[in-house]
């Protein structure tokens, strides 16, 4: 039983620790500079955020707003992120819990030619 106990203690902290660590993880894993790309049910309005170059959710945010003034007929049409969550990257547990890039729903990318 305590072999368990301590197994299960070892996996809850390392857990914890890579989602503390989980910037320096992605940018082995994946890219250095993450792209975040949000796009309309039609794509119509598609936005790309670079969180390390500034351009985050607010500046989309404000940018759909703009676009919404400037298209009235597509009033009602809402964003949603072309990015999974993939519950396999453990060390990204957090940032699926607290950042606003994923509380948007998910749909596919539309391609576009």
């Amino acid at each position: 039983m305590k072999i368990l106990e301590r197994i299960l203690i070892f996996i809850f902290i390392f857990v914890i620790l890579s989602n503390i660590f989980s910037g320096y993880i992605n940018a082995y894993t994946e890219a250095v500079i993450p792209v975040y790309h949000f796009e309309t049910c039609n794509g119509q309005f598609s936005f790309d955020t670079y969180p390390t170059k500034g351009t985050d959710i607010k500046k989309m945010e404000q940018a759909f707003r703009r676009f919404l003034k400037q298209h009235p007929e597509y009033d009602g049409y809402k964003l949603y992120r072309t990015f999974k969550r993939d519950p396999w990257k453990f060390w990204n547990w957090y940032s699926y819990l607290t950042r606003k890039r994923y509380r948007y729903p998910y749909k596919a990318r539309i391609c576009k030619e």
